[in-house]
């Protein structure tokens, strides 16, 4: 426009000079022009369009037979079990463990190493979150200073509280030193019995303790695991002859391996437990399967019965023992005695056996830890039962290789060895193009 004005001017006469002059100007101020209006697309066409920055195509959902249905449906909510169980056995792994550690460090003295870093760690923690949550209205960058000093404060009081322990103990020592020495003590034997009775004198002490729960947790973790993964395909495989197959004999080929694998599955099941009825409940090894499974049950109902048992016991020791009471010196002999004719032992037990457990009346106290009128030691009872982990996960995982076969053979499955990976990358792909 600016250039069309110019050669304009130099033919125009007179006033058209001036305006040749003032057509740069009006061009370098105005408006650009507004680009047609685009065709309108409709919401749902909107709404159905591929994003940008999608990643790989999504893969349409296999469609099986309809004899298969019910099979993916009960597999469906097989895992939603089996997820929501492997959850609850980590949570349960990780209270455990923990639980173990802290005890261990609360219930030892400030004098030693471990009270000292324990006592450390409590106190940083109480007084950082109590200085963070107190101060709620102050400046953020006030809040976190502030914050920061307390948490210094709260790992320099073990080391303070130790020094002062130590001179407590030389000759002469008055005041302050000796009332932490107290606190340090009680602190110490508060602990010390909580631990004691959780261990020696509650229904963990029927699965071996916090240690014993820990390990036997951390099986069911790994057969879980082993069950999850075999559900989604990523078990181990080895499949360098099935690459080479004709596509028409891959299918036959997996299903005839799903069906192997359960086999071998199945039979470990079954050589675990054998070994567990034989070597945990007292059954010969000559004899027959129903014979050493009716008594396995009859064992572990038995060990459900004491496991009842105790947790009444447990309720009425956890409010004295938090209290401060020593766990084996709130129940008297007698209370024993009483408690054991109001339990219901009767029902399940010979009398002479029941009376087995009675002790004399003027005997002091008696831990609250329930005993066995056929003689077994209670103590670490359930690892026996927890055991049938083994059985249980390899029958777990057994049935996960049957569900494959039949969805393999009902199509609602992939032969494809490779099809979990690619799912895992299409899951991978969409998750990047959704950030």
């Amino acid at each position: 426009m600016g250039s069309t004005g110019k050669n304009k001017g130099k033919h125009d006469k007179g006033g058209g000079a001036g305006r040749a002059q003032a057509a740069p100007e009006k061009s370098a101020t105005r408006a650009p022009e507004a680009e047609p209006p685009g065709p309108v697309v409709p919401p749902e066409a909107a709404a159905a369009a591929p994003k940008p920055h999608e990643g790989a195509p999504e893969k349409p959902a296999l469609k099986g037979a309809a004899w298969g249905d019910p099979v993916a449906r009960f597999e469906a909510r097989w895992t939603w079990f089996e997820s929501r169980l492997i959850t609850f056995v980590l949570l349960s792994q990780l209270a455990a463990l923990v639980a173990w550690v802290f005890l261990n460090g609360l219930s030892e003295s400030v004098g030693q190493s471990a009270g000292v870093v324990f006592r450390a760690v409590m106190a940083a923690i109480a007084l950082g979150c109590g200085t963070w949550f107190g101060f709620r209205a102050m400046v953020l960058e006030r809040r976190r200073a502030l914050t920061l000093v307390a948490v210094g404060l709260g790992l320099c009081l073990a080391p303070a509280w130790r020094e002062s322990v130590l001179a407590a103990a030389k000759p002469g020592a008055a005041g302050l030193v000796v009332t932490l020495a107290h606190l340090d003590k009680a602190s110490a034997g508060y602990f010390d019995n909580l631990k004691g009775w959780l261990q020696e004198g509650s229904t963990l002490t029927l699965m071996g303790g916090l240690r014993g729960l820990g390990t036997r947790l951390t099986l069911w973790l790994a057969l879980l695991g082993g069950s999850l993964a075999t559900a989604s395909g990523k078990h181990i495989h080895i499949d360098v002859v099935f690459r080479f197959l004709p596509k028409k004999l891959q299918v036959p080929s997996a299903i005839v391996n799903y069906f192997a694998a359960a086999a071998v599955c199945l039979f470990g099941a079954w050589g675990f437990f054998d070994h567990i009825a034989i070597e945990s409940y007292g059954s010969r090894a000559d004899d027959r399967a129903g014979a050493k499974i009716e008594n396995a049950a009859h064992q572990i109902s038995d060990h459900f019965f004491y496991t009842r048992k105790q947790l009444g016991l447990d309720l009425r020791s956890m409010p004295r023992v938090l209290g401060g009471t020593r766990y084996d010196q709130w129940m008297t002999a007698s209370a024993w005695n009483e408690w054991v004719d109001d339990a219901g032992f009767d029902a399940h037990f010979k009398p002479e056996e029941v009376k087995s457990i009675k002790v004399p009346g003027d005997n002091g106290f008696h831990v609250p830890l329930v005993l066995s009128p056929k003689g077994e030691n209670t103590r670490g009872m359930l690892s026996n039962t927890l055991g049938l982990v083994f059985p249980f996960g390899l029958f777990a995982i057994a049935l996960r290789f049957l569900l494959r076969a039949l969805m393999t053979l009902s199509g609602h499955l992939s032969a494809d060895p490779d099809e979990a990976h690619r799912e895992e990358l299409r899951g991978a792909d969409a998750g990047e193009g959704g950030v």
